[in-house]
C-alpha cells in the first residue's frame, strides 16, 4: 500500500518545517519538521517500509489529512503526479505605466518620483511615447496607464489616449490628481472607454491640501469625482497614509462610499523620493504583518516557482525613457527606450526578465520558507527597508523565522 497526498496538494519544505498547499480549499497548511520528513519519505515508498502498523499515533495523523482530504491509501503504485506543472507559459509584456511627464501641480508630500512644476530635461519626445504604445502592442500588452507627474498637464496627452485606442488596448486608465478635469474631458472619456484613478488624502480640504501642498485641490478633486461618477466613467480612488493624514483613514473610506466608488484599506506611504522624508512616517498607520493563515490556487503557486507576485509581465517607463519594473523601483533601470526597442528591453535573459523572475526562491530568508509561494512581496519596500539597500533583502514585514519555525514578535 501507498500513501500520497491528493493530486491537488503539494508538499513544500521550509528550513526546519513544511507546508501542504491544498488548491481545493486555498489553504495553505503548516506542518511540523517530523511530518514533513514522514510525507517526503511516503512520496518514493510504500507505506509499510517508512510506518509501522503498530504506530497508532502516525497512522492517526495520517487519517487526519485523509479525513481533511489532503491525502490518501493508494493499494497499487498511484501515477506520477502530471498536475500542478510549474512550467508555465513565458510571461510576456501586459501592463504598462507611461510617465508622460514630470510636472505637477501639486507639490505632494510624499511624491514617490519627487515632481515639481518644472518639466525635466532630456524627456522623451511626443513620437517616441506614440511609438512606444505600437512596441508594447505588439508585444502582447493589452493594459496601460499614464501617469506623471500629473499627465493632464502633458500638452498632447489626449493624441496618446487616442494611439491607445488604435492600438486596441482593452484597458486604458489615466491616473491623475483630478484638479485639472474639466467637462469636455469627460465626454472625451466616455467616447474613448477610458478609466480613471485620482488620489484622495481626506474628507477635507485642510488636511488634504496640506498633504497636496496645492490650495484648493481638494475641492476641484472632489468636483472632478462627482462629475466622473455621474457620467459613469470607471473611476477608482486610492489614499496614500502619513504622519499628515492618518487621522483620516475612516473619513477616506466612508468618502469613498458616499460618492459611490469602491472602498478599500488605504496604503502606507512608500519610502520612495519624496516619501523617504522620515517625517512624514505615520506614527500608529501601519501596513498589516505577514501573518498565517495563508491561501492560494494553483495557477497562483504555479506562477509564484518561476516569477515575482507583482512584477511579471509589467514595466514603467520615466519620463527620461529608463525601463524599470515599478513606479516605486526608481534605481532598478533595466534599459532605455530612447536607446533601445522595447522588444530588446523585454527579451529573454534582459534585466526586465531577471527582475520578473525574482521569486521567493531569491530571497534571503523567504528562500528557506515554506510558506514562500503564498506570500506576497513588494521588493522597493524590502530594499528601501534592509540596512544595505539590498535588492534581495526578505520581504518587508515579517517576523517568520524558518529556521525556529517560529513568529517571533508572537513570542
Amino acid at each position: 500500500m501507498y500513501y500520497r497526498l491528493n493530486p491537488q496538494c503539494k508538499l513544500v519544505s521550509g528550513a526546519l518545517r513544511g507546508a501542504i498547499y491544498d488548491f481545493r480549499s486555498g489553504r495553505v497548511y503548516s506542518i511540523s519538521s517530523s511530518a514533513l520528513k514522514l510525507l517526503s519519505q511516503l512520496q518514493e515508498h510504500q507505506l509499510a517500509d517508512v510506518v509501522d502498523a503498530e504506530d497508532r499515533l502516525t497512522m492517526d495523523y495520517l487519517d487526519k489529512l485523509s479525513s481533511q482530504g489532503l491525502g490518501a491509501i493508494f493499494i497499487t503504485p498511484p501515477s506520477k503526479d502530471s498536475t500542478n506543472n510549474t512550467n508555465t507559459n513565458e510571461k510576456q509584456l501586459d501592463f504598462l505605466w507611461l510617465e508622460i511627464t514630470s510636472s505637477c501641480n501639486n507639490r505632494c508630500l510624499h511624491c514617490y518620483a519627487s515632481c515639481t512644476s518644472q518639466p525635466s530635461d532630456n524627456s522623451v519626445s511626443h513620437e517616441q511615447w506614440l511609438s512606444v504604445i505600437t512596441q508594447a502592442k505588439q508585444l502582447g500588452a493589452s493594459a496601460i496607464q499614464l501617469i506623471g507627474g500629473e499627465p493632464m498637464l502633458y500638452p498632447r496627452w489626449q493624441e496618446l489616449v487616442l494611439k491607445a485606442v488604435h492600438e486596441q488596448f482593452e484597458f486604458i486608465e489615466i491616473f491623475t490628481n483630478g484638479t485639472l478635469i474639466k467637462p469636455e474631458h469627460i465626454k472625451f472619456f466616455a467616447e474613448n472607454h477610458v478609466s480613471i484613478a485620482t488620489t484622495i488624502y481626506a474628507d477635507n480640504a485642510e488636511i488634504h491640501d496640506l498633504v497636496t501642498q496645492n490650495p484648493g485641490s481638494f475641492q476641484k478633486t472632489l468636483d472632478a469625482i462627482n462629475m466622473l461618477t455621474i457620467a459613469r466613467i470607471p473611476l477608482r480612488i486610492a489614499s496614500i497614509i502619513m504622519k499628515q493624514n492618518e487621522s483620516q483613514i475612516q473619513n477616506i473610506m466612508e468618502l469613498c462610499y458616499r460618492v459611490g466608488v469602491e472602498v478599500n484599506m488605504p496604503d502606507v506611504v512608500r519610502p520612495t523620493g519624496r516619501g523617504a522624508n522620515t517625517s512624514i512616517v505615520p506614527e500608529h498607520y501601519k501596513k498589516a504583518p505577514i501573518s498565517p493563515p495563508f491561501f492560494t490556487d494553483e495557477e497562483s503557486f504555479n506562477l509564484a516557482q518561476q516569477y515575482h507576485s507583482c512584477f511579471a509581465g509589467r514595466a514603467a517607463i520615466t519620463t527620461q525613457g529608463d525601463v524599470i519594473p515599478c513606479i516605486f523601483a526608481r534605481e532598478k533601470v533595466c534599459g532605455n527606450i530612447k536607446q533601445h526597442s522595447l522588444a530588446e528591453i523585454v527579451a529573454a535573459n534582459s534585466p526586465l526578465q531577471q527582475c520578473w523572475h525574482t521569486t521567493k526562491d531569491c530571497l534571503t530568508k523567504c528562500k528557506d520558507c515554506e510558506f514562500r509561494y503564498a506570500c506576497t512581496d513588494c521588493r522597493p519596500l524590502a530594499q528601501s527597508m534592509s540596512e544595505t539597500g539590498d535588492w534581495l533583502a526578505c520581504t518587508a514585514g515579517c517576523s517568520y523565522n524558518p529556521y525556529t519555525g517560529k513568529w517571533e514578535e508572537s513570542e
